[in-house]
């Protein structure tokens, strides 16, 4: 495979591409339990979960009540994979926008919360592949007051695992009824790298397609790096990914 994508793209594409201002979200963490069925039904406790999206740092609302911003989450970033089955964020939302919102010190506490409510937490709604009845996602993670320094999207860019967490919570229900319950490990907010032009565009030069490109995707494809997880299922590395980024590759930047 290797040789392949090297053999078809060594050539590159050399093309100039516009710079965007995105941050991306990646949360990780494990199966506690599952009753869902579907595309779930094969699901088991520890098994992998990892969710995905992408946020415009200068897209959101503040709140008039609490100290918290909330950032719109772009429906068409959103990946989730449960032990390799998906969870499709519905789009449009039958209740408004989807938020990831940043708490500091509201009250004496930081944190970071999904939901289509700036002030308080309130489920999304969810699709279950296999499944007719939309499902809710909830997700929360309280941490000391000094985790966060600000309500800013970027000033919040870094790595964050378990330690100081006081509460968490991040589930899939139903009709008020938990159907799976996922233990959060961890989590990155990164800034996506000013001018990446498309997917391809991995590596420096910025704004160029070239070789640096394609081995920048293929050391992570082999290493199983989030920098080749290109197409869904998130986090399972397969041919999806390479045929999304030689598309993305070959498209060039515009």
């Amino acid at each position: 495979m290797k040789t392949a994508l090297l053999s078809l793209l060594a050539g590159g594409l050399l093309a100039p591409c516009a710079v965007a201002d995105l941050v991306e979200v990646t949360v990780t963490g494990e199966v506690g339990f599952s009753v869902i069925g579907g595309d779930h039904s094969g699901v088991s406790p520890g098994d992998p979960v990892v969710m995905r999206f992408v946020l415009d740092s200068a897209e959101f609302a503040d709140s008039p009540n609490f100290p918290t911003r909330g950032y719109t989450i772009d429906p068409a970033t959103f990946e989730m994979s449960v032990g390799g089955a998906a969870v499709v964020l519905e789009d449009p939302q039958p209740f408004g926008p989807a938020y990831f919102v940043i708490r500091d010190n509201d009250p004496a506490v930081d944190g970071f919360l999904i939901s289509r409510n700036i002030d308080v937490p309130l489920p999304v709604q969810v699709d279950i592949p296999g499944l007719a009845p939309t499902h809710d996602l909830d997700f929360l993670v309280t941490y000391p007051e000094t985790q966060v320094s600000s309500l800013d999207l970027l000033d919040a860019a870094g790595s964050y695992d378990f330690t100081g967490v006081s509460v968490f919570g991040w589930t899939l229900s139903l009709f008020g009824g938990i159907g799976a319950e996922y233990i959060y490990e961890g989590m990155t907010i990164a800034v996506v790298p000013d001018g990446g032009c498309n997917d391809a565009d991995l590596a420096e030069p910025i704004g160029v397609l070239d070789l640096a490109d394609v081995q920048a995707f293929i050391g992570g494809f082999t290493n199983g790096d989030p920098i080749a997880d290109l197409a869904p299922p998130s986090g399972v590395f397969d041919l999806a990914d390479v045929q999304a980024f030689v598309g993305a590759f070959l498209a060039g930047c515009t």
